[in-house]
């Protein structure tokens, strides 16, 4: 039996107590300051208020300023925080942390470092933190679906293989499949940048709704051409295509622009909200949609890998093109199509 504390009260920190709970491990849940009425709601025995089901029987619930106690002789450390978040949160819990076999980060995104000028990878945000080896997860997990128990394949990376089969040994059950890389720049790139490309599929599901004319042609023409952007964004960040190819990718892409919260984004910007309009409208019902910050980071790390001279848009143009519509106002269907049609 393991000890395992999940830092992050949301859906995906709650969902994965449900295959951690199969494998017969103690369980802790610390929830941030914005966790506490779902805290709250989950001690009086009410359903998680967006998954709409209970905790698993024996795990323990912590609040904001309960932190030590939960992760006292913690042997696992889930960060389950929006990426934007796990700074702040993690540099108020530094000295509880302890040293864990290993730390695992399920947020999917990028860090803008200490002084809000740099574009880092999660893991080595983390790293800033603490000593233990660091194990970054992707792939098409859908926090409610991993919260019943329906079949879901994630792919965990680290430099650190045992870590990694720790870690795969601890989550592992009949439904909740692992594969392992070491490749982690390649699975933290995907992970990120499909949140990215699913607003902008998204977008042709919204132009589909205001016009009233299908656009699977459409959705479907973005979607390789996404693939291929993670790819080479990835290859410049020292990480594999044949990752984003695969679980962590386009994986993560197919469920993103199915049931994933970045594709509502793009479809509000479809009906014909601006990118602003429509990331406000969405983080004020609370709803977190990490793929419009994603685009601002991706755009300029594919600045960074390309030569001073050259647009962005020649190796990427429908980043290029998304980038345009969320932050400059562009107009979305001809901004996309065009991108397509460049390649």
């Amino acid at each position: 039996m393991t000890r395992v504390t999940i830092l992050g009260a949301g859906d995906m920190g709650t969902a994965l107590l449900t295959p951690l709970h199969g494998g017969g491990h103690e369980l802790r849940l610390w929830g941030t300051e914005r966790d506490a009425a779902i805290i709250a709601a989950l001690e009086r025995g009410d359903p998680h208020p967006r998954l709409g089901i209970p905790l698993p029987r024996g795990v323990s619930t912590f609040g904001h300023t309960e932190a030590a106690a939960a992760l006292d002789g913690a042997e696992i450390v889930v960060v389950a925080i929006t990426s934007n978040a796990i700074r702040p949160v993690l540099g108020r819990l530094v000295h509880e942390l302890g040293d864990p076999r290993a730390i695992v980060v399920v947020g999917k995104g990028f860090d803008s470092g200490p002084k809000g000028d740099e574009i880092l990878l999660l893991p080595r945000v983390i790293a800033e933190f603490s000593r233990s080896p660091v194990v970054a997860v992707g792939g098409p997990s859908i926090a409610k679906e991993v919260a019943i128990g329906t079949p879901t394949a994630a792919m965990f990376g680290s430099a650190d293989a045992g870590a990694l089969a720790l870690t795969r040994e601890v989550f592992g059950t009949a439904v909740y499949a692992i594969e392992i890389t070491d490749d982690v720049a390649g699975l933290e790139v995907a992970a990120a940048m499909k949140n990215a490309y699913g607003v902008a599929i998204g977008i042709a599901d919204g132009i589909e709704k205001r016009t009233g004319l299908p656009h699977a042609n459409l959705r479907a023409a973005l979607f390789p051409h996404a693939v291929a952007e993670m790819g080479l964004l990835a290859e410049a960040l020292g990480g594999r295509r044949e990752t984003v190819a695969g679980l962590s990718g386009a994986g993560d892409l197919q469920v993103t622009v199915t049931s994933g919260r970045n594709r509502l984004l793009g479809e509000r910007i479809g009906l014909g909200l601006s990118g602003a309009e429509a990331f406000q409208e969405l983080t004020a019902a609370g709803t977190t949609t990490e793929g419009y910050l994603a685009t601002d980071y991706g755009y300029r790390l594919a600045q960074q890998a390309i030569p001073a001279s050259e647009p962005v848009s020649r190796r990427y143009p429908l980043l290029d093109a998304l980038y345009r519509v969320l932050y400059e106002e562009a107009p979305a269907s001809e901004a996309l199509w065009n991108a397509v049609r460049s390649r």
